[in-house]
């Protein structure tokens, strides 16, 4: 039974990466129908070394992660990211190499519409208009 759970496990973060569930909310990705556009803005809220917006435009129902990823897609010298995966989601690890780091109390907070989220990227669904920001933060 054990050699089984291995495999099972290993499928399941493959089906957790594509999108197939809400990174770690359990929920179906449901289907697209139509599109929305929004602003996506990276910031180092601690040494303010960049701030770069970017309007992209992604499937209705789509997440935060979708909206970091189209971001990524059009233009990835401002945009680039890295994620780790845990039972809780995807968690931002650094955004234009710029690591989050414990020892410097830092982590990438995400935003809408200038308000923190209580969801992660991958369980955050995104509306038309919205303003969503990814900025390094101190706690």
């Amino acid at each position: 039974m054990k050699s089984l759970v291995i495999p099972l496990a290993g499928l399941l973060l493959l089906y957790l990466a594509s999108g197939g569930l809400c990174r770690g909310c359990g929920v179906l990705t449901p289907c697209h129908s139509a599109n929305i556009t929004v602003t996506y803005t990276a910031v180092d809220g601690v040494s303010q070394t960049f701030r770069d917006s970017i309007r992209v435009t992604v499937p209705k129902n789509s997440f935060f992660f979708n909206v970091m990823e189209a971001a990524r897609d059009k233009n990835p010298s401002k945009f680039n990211f890295t994620y780790t995966l845990s039972v809780w989601g995807a968690y931002i690890t650094s955004v234009q190499g710029l690591q989050a780091n414990n020892a410097q109390r830092t982590y990438w907070q995400l935003l809408s519409n200038n308000v923190p989220l209580k969801l992660g990227a991958g369980c955050y669904a995104v509306s038309r208009g919205e303003r969503l920001e990814v900025r390094l933060s101190k706690y």
